[in-house]
């Protein structure tokens, strides 16, 4: 320590970002400093302590030998002062005669020296507690012990830990050789040390230095079952994972050209016997005309041809969802036959052939009366048919109107081309494919030979792709984002609609079907073209802030399972 009690620069050096512990005064001059003020009222300095120096060798003052020296001469005063207190202890216990053997009596005296305590020169100069002289069990100094801490940027110590003694109970030092004292650590500064609170760790870690006291068998046991289901129930993923992708790549709905072979009109009449039947066959389908086909021995189809003009890759989304549409199987959903591709460019997709026709067919032929069981029927099967697609792995219908809305020969409508739409509408976005134009014109033709025997239907897809009067079926969401699709360059990813949103279309469009077959009439203008007209209004209007209301707070356009 320098003079005014600075932390020399040698002292910084050399313990830097260090804690020393040492006597709880070693940091400190006021012992020092009490003690030499009351030595100068006798006339005596500072310099006059050391007897062993010569006047002229004597240190400067404030150095440390000085210091050193003065220190010696206050434990000088506690070792005096217990011998007295000791001799007093065991002159007091024994008789006049025998005081002088006694007082030379080294054991009497050591005796005498257990457990004493007293105030030391610190207590008599500075007033306070630190200058406690306590002996232990062996006669021995219980310290006075604390930690400082050398702070390179400060000059002076900081005093971290202050350490107490105390004596051990039911202790005797004369059996164990100790001194039956131990020290009480308090914290004097807070939030210095790096644990969790900044408190003072503990003398040896719960677990100890080496883990020796803990035993983490249990806890490696509970690891190493949790890591070991964890690996299982990522293997059952990989391998139920590994299992679908085969069966997907098994393509269960794959049709080849050899599978099936094309009939027409007139052949799948007189196959069915129903020339005479008061319906017609259904005829309407999308991005092209539906024929006849029969696949394998005697199962009768209705088909739709495009030209492929690029082979057709299928992601795993689309995959699987053909794979769902495959397997719905429900009283009021018509089977999907397949897909045949990749084939004599050409692309086919198969659905099971339904005698009556469509429900437009029906609600739009003069010559039908329909009557409220009619109506309550077709309302009924529909929205069984829906609710099983969406809650199916199907999920929606995609593409619901009167004419894929199909009547088989007991009068129970069944749903047909599900699924499928925004796939086909995709791939003829990409070039993929395009409608069979010669069997459209041909369509054309038939329907004016019709003439006006049956009330004009307004059809969900008319002959020139996918388009058309479909619009009047589709919710505004819906048309938004296809016409953003349409609009979208070739490299440049295709926007997705979620479940849940393709479900409300379906909802939006069951409303329409149902006013057709209530009132027989579209709720809107006839003689229109309203291809067009849809599209423009809504892309037009900013229809955010209602799609938020309507899907955000208020199901007003619930599911069918509501």
């Amino acid at each position: 320590m320098g003079s005014t009690g600075e932390v020399l620069q040698q002292v910084k050096d050399t313990y830097a970002n260090a804690v020393i512990v040492d006597d709880v005064n070693g940091f400190d001059n006021v012992l020092v400093d009490t003690f030499v003020s009351r030595i100068e009222k006798f006339g005596l300095a500072k310099e006059d302590l050391d007897l062993k120096m010569a006047s002229s060798t004597r240190p400067s003052e404030g150095s440390t030998q000085t210091q050193t020296n003065t220190f010696a001469y206050l434990h000088l005063y506690d070792s005096l002062k217990l011998y007295a207190l000791a001799v007093r202890k065991v002159m007091n216990k024994t008789d006049e005669a025998n005081q002088t053997a006694a007082v030379l009596d080294g054991h009497q005296i050591w005796s005498a020296m257990r457990r004493l305590s007293f105030d030391g020169i610190g207590t008599v100069v500075s007033g306070s507690n630190t200058g406690l002289v306590q002996m232990d069990d062996l006669a021995d100094r219980a310290p006075q012990f604390a930690a400082f801490f050398i702070a390179p940027n400060r000059e002076k110590v900081l005093k971290m830990v202050q350490m107490t003694t105390y004596r051990i109970p039911n202790c005797d030092g004369t059996i164990n050789r100790t001194g039956c004292y131990d020290l009480k650590l308090t914290d004097v500064m807070t939030g210095f040390w790096p644990s969790e609170n900044g408190a003072m760790p503990p003398d040896e870690p719960v677990c100890g230095f080496r883990g020796q006291r803990c035993s983490y068998t249990v806890e490696i046991a509970v690891g190493a079952t949790v890591l070991a289901l964890i690996m299982l129930i990522l293997l059952l993923w990989l391998l139920r994972r590994h299992c679908q992708t085969r069966a997907l790549n098994k393509m269960p709905w794959r049709l080849f050209s050899d599978d099936f072979r094309l009939i027409d009109e007139e052949a799948a009449r007189s196959l069915l016997s129903i020339g005479s039947s008061n319906t017609k066959l259904s005829n309407q389908s999308i991005g092209g005309s539906k024929k006849h086909a029969i696949l394998g021995v005697n199962t009768h189809a209705t088909y739709r041809r495009f030209i492929q003009k690029q082979p057709l890759k299928f992601n795993r989304e689309d995959m699987v969802l053909l794979t769902a549409v495959k397997d719905a199987i429900h009283d009021n959903i018509n089977p999907f036959l397949g897909m045949a591709f990749n084939d004599k460019e050409e692309m086919f997709i198969l659905w099971k052939f339904c005698s009556r026709g469509s429900v437009q067919d029906i609600i739009y032929n003069k010559s039908m009366t329909l009557d409220e069981k009619f109506h309550a029927a077709f309302v009924r099967d529909i929205t069984l048919g829906l609710e099983y697609l969406h809650l199916s792995k199907v999920g929606f219908h995609g593409l619901l109107s009167p004419s894929t809305c199909v009547i088989d020969r007991n009068w129970s409508v069944r749903l047909t081309d599900f699924g499928l739409a925004t796939m086909l509408e995709r791939w003829q976005k990409e070039g993929q494919i395009q409608p069979y134009k010669a069997e459209e014109e041909e369509e054309v033709v038939k329907e004016k030979r019709r003439g006006s025997k049956e009330k004009s239907c307004p059809t969900a897809f008319d002959r020139r792709g996918l388009k058309a009067n479909y619009n009047i079926y589709c919710p505004p969401e819906m048309l938004k984002n296809r016409e953003q699709n349409r609009r979208r360059r070739m490299d440049q990813s295709w926007i997705q609609q979620s479940v849940m949103r393709r479900q409300a279309g379906d909802i939006y469009a069951f409303g329409i079907v149902m006013y057709e077959i209530l009132f027989r009439d579209l709720p809107f203008p006839r003689n229109v073209d309203l291809s067009g007209q849809f599209v423009s209004l809504f892309l037009a209007f900013n229809w955010e802030n209602l799609l938020n209301y309507c899907f955000l707070r208020r199901k007003e356009r619930g599911l069918f399972r509501e």
